[in-house]
């Protein structure tokens, strides 16, 4: 094989293999937006059920009350219709 067919073909390689790499990030963001997705979708899911039992369930809601009094403030406006009016147990 002559020199200039060896560096043709290395840079055959080159091409191809800068080809698969660009395929694997591409699988790979594919990949992450899928699980971030199901992720998001889990969380909406979860979120649902504990609002519906939230209506039934005083004793849930004070624990959820609770911890919503934990977040910063701009978190708390979201979930004003919850806490306002409630008083979060106290811890003893």
């Amino acid at each position: 094989m002559k020199a200039d067919d060896i560096k043709n073909r290395i840079e055959k390689l080159k091409v191809e293999k800068n080809q698969l790499d660009k395929r694997q990030r591409n699988l790979e963001a594919l990949m992450n937006k899928k699980k971030k997705n199901e992720d998001t979708r889990r969380k909406i899911i979860l979120g649902a059920l504990i609002l519906k039992e939230l209506e039934k369930n005083k004793g849930l809601q004070n624990y959820v009350v609770g911890l919503l009094n934990t977040l910063g403030e701009r978190d708390k406006v979201l979930f004003k219709e919850l806490t306002s009016g409630q008083q979060a147990p106290k811890n003893p």
